[in-house]
């Protein structure tokens, strides 16, 4: 008996072994980083590293950075903790020992096919790079290999299915509040569309450019205070309205604030800064 453990314990791969202290050390990596973002966005405080003109503040930014009304990183860091919490508890507790790997492989797989949708919106939907999103994304996927390969699976078959039920369940429910939710307009939102209007601060777009509907949802429900000119009331390949052939508008979205153009997606800090609206805390946040 003492050589059939013996032999069992040596069949164990390096990772099989070490594969929980991996798990706790990736899982606190990610909760360090969801942390920090979720303190950024309840502060409305722009994230260490990010421009101000696009790339990762636009997506920190975009109406997809909330889920169920809180930040989407604060569900992230739901996510890396409990990873946290079933790679440390002991397995003294009966019910640890006995689900914690089952627990692990559900949380984990939820955890992936949530980052792949957030994947697929920075760079198939919003088009832009976010340092902070790989690294999360990167987190995850290492979590998922260490929980698929550093656990002894007896039936893959069972595990490729529970793999394509949990991923399923969590895309559809993923796209149904996304596609339901109408976050509020942040207080640097409301502002700022407060003072576009003020000083006559224009958008040109049409109904139909994409990166027109992302300007919009970056000021959500505030925009309808935003002075906006539909150059294609008529729809593609017809001809733009009088009052954007006039402003010279050659591509959509573009801007002319106080006397200056801006063409492209903006974020609203990049807006701010243009348009002379302060940033500092009583002056705009």
């Amino acid at each position: 008996m003492a050589f059939y453990l013996k032999l069992r314990t040596q069949e164990e791969t390096w990772l099989q072994r070490h594969a929980r202290p991996i798990l706790a050390t990736l899982a606190s990596l990610g909760s360090l980083l969801t942390a920090y973002l979720t303190y950024t966005k309840l502060t409305d405080q722009p994230a260490a590293f990010c421009t101000g003109d696009g790339g990762c503040d636009l997506v920190l930014s975009s109406r997809w950075a909330e889920f169920l009304g809180i930040p989407t990183a604060t569900v992230g860091l739901l996510g890396f903790l409990g990873v946290l919490a079933l790679a440390v508890l002991p397995d003294g507790i009966p019910l640890v020992k006995r689900w914690r790997w089952p627990a692990l492989f559900g949380l984990v797989s939820a955890m992936t096919a949530f980052e792949m949708y957030m994947l697929y919106l920075m760079v198939g939907v919003l088009r832009q790079f976010c340092l902070y999103c790989t690294t999360a994304i990167v987190l995850v996927a290492g979590l998922w290999a260490v929980t698929l390969l550093g656990h002894r699976w007896l039936d893959w078959g069972k595990l490729a299915f529970s793999y394509i039920f949990v991923s399923f369940l969590t895309l559809v429910t993923t796209i149904g509040v996304y596609a339901n939710q109408v976050p509020p307009p942040s207080p640097l939102a409301a502002g700022l569309a407060a003072h576009l209007r003020q000083i006559g601060g224009t958008m040109y777009g049409a109904y139909w450019c994409p990166h027109c509907q992302e300007q919009k949802e970056l000021f959500g429900s505030a925009f309808a205070q935003v002075p906006y000119v539909e150059c294609s009331p008529n729809g593609p390949g017809t001809p733009q309205a009088q009052a954007c052939t006039e402003a010279g508008i050659t591509s959509y979205p573009t801007w002319i604030i106080n006397g200056r153009t801006y063409v492209g997606l903006r974020s609203l800090e990049a807006l701010a800064a243009a348009s002379g609206y302060p940033l500092e805390p009583g002056g705009g946040q």
